[in-house]
């Protein structure tokens, strides 16, 4: 818990009302009957110097111990019963700066929310609380768990608020459509890019063996599905091999003018393109060698 905040809220209206009813003759009388049962409370005149006390007490080293003893005595002494209600305003006078913390912290996160309906549910659920035999049963840390608490379920029912708005709505929207676009364009891709490749097939423009080359590397992820020399590199005459299919293709897609074979053409570059990188070529070898610069340039374009 912390000091008051002072503000125009329902909040602090609240707390002025009670502040304002607890200061009654007749109120301050039943606070004398609650000291006399508990001299703890001796050492606090009225019940304000008790609240401020405690409220002081936050940056104390032994602060969450006193605060403790206070809230003990309060639910379960022999008055309790006979004078839950004054009891009750005046827990929630304790708990006034923690409501205050609470509605900062959701209404930073949500600030859509309106202020007012999070200072209703805040103040709803502190009852709540209070009134639940779980935290009046407890030995020690009722401030704390009262202000977890009431975060938790104040961002819960924010949260809730949320999902039930248009925005939301359309957030959820717009990530399904995502999903489902996505796998239909897959899908067309993957259609168009097999019947241009079954058309080459069948007007010869693709022999069997160009055919399982670029399946192996659409497979294997891999350039070195076409083979690799003795010391392990890249043979030049497979990056040869590899660089006229891809002319042919190319030049099949162009000569048809089909909007659909330059996009299927477009898939077959992109299945190249997944390949892992291969080794560099020796130095010595530059002139012949077709490099992996030269190599990228060309499924490119």
């Amino acid at each position: 818990m912390g000091r008051s905040t002072h503000c125009s809220c329902s909040i602090c209206d609240i707390e002025s009302c009670i502040r304002s009813e607890l200061g009654t003759p007749d109120n301050h009388r039943v606070y004398l009957e609650i000291v006399g049962e508990n001299p703890v409370f001796a050492a606090f005149p009225t019940a304000f110097h008790l609240l401020a006390t405690v409220h002081g007490s936050k940056d104390l080293q032994d602060g969450a111990a006193f605060s403790d003893l206070i809230f003990a005595q309060l639910l379960q002494g022999g008055s309790t019963v006979s004078h839950w209600s004054y009891i009750e305003k005046l827990l929630i006078l304790f708990f006034i700066p923690s409501i205050h913390s609470a509605i900062r912290h959701v209404s930073h996160h949500y600030p859509f929310l309106p202020r007012e309906d999070l200072s209703q549910y805040a103040l709803m659920s502190l009852l709540q609380y209070l009134r639940s035999a779980t935290w009046q049963s407890r030995r020690s840390h009722f401030g704390f768990v009262v202000a977890q608490e009431l975060r938790r379920s104040l961002f819960r029912w924010a949260r809730g608020e949320f999902e039930s708005t248009s925005q939301f709505a359309a957030q959820k929207l717009r990530e399904r459509l995502s999903v489902a676009q996505t796998a239909e364009e897959s899908f067309e891709r993957h259609a168009i890019l097999r019947h241009f490749l079954r058309f080459c097939e069948q007007h010869a423009y693709l022999t069997p063996e160009e055919l399982n080359l670029l399946i192996d590397i659409k497979i294997d992820q891999s350039i070195e599905a076409c083979g690799s020399g003795s010391n392990g590199r890249i043979s030049n005459s497979c990056r040869q091999k590899l660089k006229r299919l891809m002319r042919k293709l190319r030049r099949v897609a162009q000569k048809r003018g089909n909007n659909q074979d330059k996009r299927a053409m477009a898939g077959v570059c992109r299945a190249g393109a997944s390949a892992k990188r291969f080794h560099a070529p020796d130095k010595k070898n530059k002139k012949t060698a077709f490099s992996r610069d030269t190599f990228s340039k060309f499924r490119a374009n």
